[in-house]
């Protein structure tokens, strides 16, 4: 009777009404009927799961044919791959939840034909443009050439599908940000974000996770500019989102991570430490063995804590993940532990344990140089670190060097005007004053604080701490009037978002009036 009946769905529920086993035979008739009325609807499932097979099927083809090129190759298409995967989850989630069951059948074969376009891209725009004899080929081709490559002619390429140009804008707007390329990544994800908007709305749920990627990768590019886009667009993304907030929900936890990442950047550590425990209970509960991501919020969290005064908890914290097997090099990579061994470093020297403190600091920052380059930003922030634990210990000989190579790396690589560049120009501000240099310390001291003040606000919290380091150093150096106008404008609250103390505020001001 087989060969008699062309539908394949058909001939299962005949099987399954007509089986020997009474086990494995219908319960009921009303079962069968129930399986014949939703006959379109599973039709639709099954092209839909073929569609994403053959998708998946191709994607390792081209995986395979890419093999032999250089392993990078290989590892950024993955990442981008790995990224446009999530971004149509997220598309496909969004669909099934705006159409009704019996046009099924319409979005099977628009997913199937989108994941054909994707396939496509990637195997003919991406890899065939680096591959030898593609348009972008050259002698030594580097990830940042492979995802130059994807960037261009996205929009041409698929102007009447703002959905899958979405998808490649905030895959590639990732990869950007992972290679500390911040501009560039908040370029794509603005793309993204605007194709997504078209495609599904500005409420949908895919439009506001991507608004929420662009508060992070704004914040990373520290600048006032960027704070001041990420402030506006984390507050209309929050009141789009509504009450979805107010739920243990996986959007609930973009948006605390999201404000995490700022608060964090602008320095204002009480709101970010806030937003890290929201986000930190709503990944236990919904994500529990996601390791990535278990990461980067407890790291922040760890972070937050030390900044905000709790250095006994940051370090609890950070032993805690180095000990944790779910957080484990082999599960988030050996970078991303070099962080907290960097962090754990940092809360060590505040505490003045340099021996356990430098060492840690140093494996850090050579895993980080080792994968990242020498003027990466994580790479030099942590150098930074390092000479700040040789500058405490007296060990000027071997602080200096470094952190004058940190602050020429930063201000070539990011610019005069980011806070990071202005913070490192302070930092060699008071290693030159402690080693010696006093007008040399001080002329930076003043450059750094002063810039920091204007370009991000008297509040700021790092233009304050250099204020304070900035007075101390003037009052030792007889200057008091000057002094006395630094500590008049110091408030206790912005000192402790920058690791300081109102301990710290007072043994100053007490310096000044002659104790």
């Amino acid at each position: 009777w087989e060969r008699d009946v062309e539908d394949p769905l058909l001939r299962e529920d005949i099987a399954e009404a007509t089986d020997a086993d009474p086990a494995r035979r219908f319960a009921s008739a009303a079962e069968l009927a129930e399986r014949l009325r939703r006959l379109p609807e599973r039709r639709a499932e099954r092209h839909r799961r073929e569609a994403d097979e053959r998708a998946a099927a191709e994607l390792h083809r081209a995986v395979a044919r890419s093999r032999a090129r250089r392993p990078w190759a290989i590892a950024a298409f993955m990442a981008l791959a790995l990224g446009l995967a999530g971004s149509l989850v997220f598309w496909q989630r969004s669909e099934r939840q705006q159409r009704a069951a019996e046009r099924q059948r319409d979005i099977a074969e628009k997913q199937a034909a989108r994941a054909s376009a994707v396939v496509d891209f990637l195997s003919n725009d991406l890899i065939g443009a680096v591959s030898p004899g593609g348009a972008a080929f050259e002698r030594n081709p580097s990830i940042r050439d492979m995802l130059e490559a994807a960037s261009r002619g996205i929009d041409r390429r698929f102007t009447h599908d703002p959905a899958i140009s979405g998808s490649i804008h905030a895959a590639l707007g990732q990869s950007w940000r992972t290679l500390g390329e911040g501009e560039r990544g908040a370029e794509e994800l603005r793309a993204a974000l605007r194709d997504y908007r078209a495609a599904f709305g500005e409420d949908a749920e895919l439009s506001l996770r991507t608004a929420y990627a662009l508060v992070r990768t704004l914040a990373y590019a520290s600048r006032s500019t960027n704070f001041e886009e990420a402030g506006k667009l984390l507050a209309d993304t929050d009141a789009k989102a509504g009450a979805r907030l107010r739920q243990d929900g996986e959007l609930a936890l973009e948006a605390a991570y999201a404000r995490g990442i700022l608060r964090q950047q602008e320095m204002r550590i009480d709101e970010a430490l806030l937003a890290w425990k929201r986000a930190d209970a709503l990944q236990r509960k919904l994500f529990p063995q996601d390791a990535q991501r278990a990461f980067l919020i407890r790291e922040n969290l760890a972070d937050a804590l030390r900044r905000s005064g709790k250095a006994d908890e940051a370090i609890s914290q950070m032993r805690g993940m180095l000990a944790d097997p779910l957080l484990g090099a082999r599960q988030v990579g050996e970078t991303r532990v070099a962080t907290v061994q960097m962090n754990l470093a940092r809360a060590l020297r505040n505490q003045g344990d340099y021996a356990e403190a430098l060492p840690l600091a140093q494996a850090a920052a050579e895993a980080s140089n080792k994968v990242y380059g020498p003027d990466n930003y994580q790479t030099l922030v942590q150098r930074s670190t390092v000479a700040s634990i040789h500058d405490m210990a007296g060990d000027c000989p071997d602080a200096l060097p470094i952190q004058r190579d940190v602050a020429r790396r930063m201000a070539a690589r990011y610019g005069d005007d980011k806070q990071a560049t202005l913070v490192e120009l302070g930092n060699l501000g008071m290693q030159e004053y402690n080693c010696g240099d006093r007008l040399a310390g001080i002329d930076l001291l003043r450059r750094a604080e002063r810039r920091l003040r204007q370009q991000f606000g008297e509040d700021n919290a790092a233009a304050q701490s250099f204020r304070m380091s900035l007075a101390e150093a003037l009052i030792e150096q007889g200057l008091r009037d000057e002094a006395r106008h630094l500590l008049d404008g110091l408030t206790t609250q912005a000192l402790e978002a920058a690791g300081g103390s109102a301990g710290e505020l007072e043994r100053v001001r007490g310096l000044l009036a002659g104790a």
